[in-house]
């Protein structure tokens, strides 16, 4: 049989120790609590600053995309006033030209009047000079 003695000793040990291992396993509990808490705080950290960046590199996309936008839309306006301020300096080219052709046409009927009348008082002047000059001789 068991030895009562022994089996007091027994019981008195695990009482000594039983609180002392009990201290132990809470501890452990609770570090392990500690840790897994640490984890969760840092894990959240993490998908924060995750977060954060993917915010902001969408942002910047955004950005970037409007941008394009607006530049090819300044682009295409550009080109339309580029072709209107063509089109204008063509017309105007045209006026001033036209104008210019009116002026030489008004011009050259002037001359040719003048060369007519010289030519159509010539001959009677060649007579003259004619005369002019031999009685010079």
């Amino acid at each position: 049989m068991v030895d009562e003695e022994e089996v007091l000793d027994l019981v008195d040990q695990l009482r000594f120790n039983l609180p002392e291992e009990i201290k132990q396993a809470n501890w452990t509990v609770q570090e392990q609590q500690r840790l897994i808490a640490e984890a969760h705080a840092e894990a959240t950290r993490i998908l924060s600053r995750a977060n954060q960046r993917a915010e902001a590199t969408v942002q910047e996309s955004e950005i970037l995309h409007r941008a394009e936008r607006q530049a090819q839309q300044t682009l295409r306006e550009a080109q339309v006033r580029a072709e209107e301020i063509i089109r204008e300096a063509e017309a105007y080219a045209l006026e001033q030209l036209q104008q210019l052709e009116a002026h030489l046409t008004r011009t050259l009927a002037t001359v040719k009047r003048g060369v007519e009348a010289l030519q159509s008082a010539q001959p009677e002047d060649r007579s003259e000079a004619g005369e002019l000059g031999r009685a010079r001789l």
